[in-house]
């Protein structure tokens, strides 16, 4: 099984040398495809320059901002059999490819998730974490830093990640659930709590839950993108 992880990127310079070298570690056989969705600084320029030692394959694409936009772009090109759509700023075990082949093997099966944990010992992150799962685990609903990987060909089938100002993951995850069945591996997804520290994390978890509530009668005020996508 060929592994395509998908990252959709902008603006992220001082972050993509270190994800390099995270994936650098990760169990062959697989693929990374960048997607930058306009960065203006040097992200790409980064990522041109560590290309010649990077030990996979590595494409580089440009597509218009937003985060489905990109994750569709990126699935376009894949050559794997598999997608794994993989934020910057996560972090998975080197066993993660095998972890999702197992999964996959399952009857029924066409994509999941990871558990969620912050690289942070703060409570309410941890609470936010702990929720996040048991959403997880109960619905089969993945937001996207769980780490969404679904089979290709599922992927096309669903109609890929609609082009929404955020919680695409979210309307990912409904759809695709009407295709087979959604798991979480018993593998952590480790993600930097960056937008907590930046946005203050009273203010964000508000926000998030705003969202989410919104969102079930399909309400998505603009007004929220500065805090619920990463620039």
């Amino acid at each position: 099984m060929t592994l395509s992880i998908i990252t959709p990127v902008l603006n992220e310079e001082e972050n993509i040398l270190a994800f390099l070298a995270h994936i650098d570690d990760l169990e062959d056989p697989l693929e990374l495809i960048v997607v930058d969705g306009g960065s203006t600084d040097g992200t790409c320029r980064a990522l041109e320059a560590a290309a010649g030692s990077f030990s996979h394959r590595l494409t580089v694409l440009s597509s218009p901002a937003g985060r489905g936009v990109q994750m569709n772009a990126g699935a376009r090109h894949a050559t794997g059999a598999v997608l794994l759509f993989l934020h910057a700023d996560c972090r998975i075990t080197p066993d993660a490819p095998d972890a999702i082949r197992r999964a996959l093997e399952r009857e029924g099966v066409i994509g999941g998730g990871f558990r969620h944990a912050f690289a942070s010992r703060d409570s309410l992150l941890y609470l936010t974490s702990w929720f996040g799962n048991l959403l997880a685990a109960r619905t089969q609903t993945f937001f996207g830093d769980f780490g969404i990987f679904v089979e290709k060909e599922a992927f096309f089938e669903i109609g890929g990640y609609e082009s929404l100002p955020y919680l695409e993951d979210v309307e990912f995850s409904r759809a695709a659930r009407r295709h087979g069945r959604l798991v979480q591996v018993d593998r952590p997804i480790i993600v930097s709590p960056r937008r907590y520290h930046l946005m203050g994390k009273y203010r964000l978890s508000t926000v998030y839950i705003l969202v989410m509530l919104l969102n079930v009668v399909g309400i998505r005020p603009r007004r929220f993108i500065r805090y619920v996508v990463e620039k």
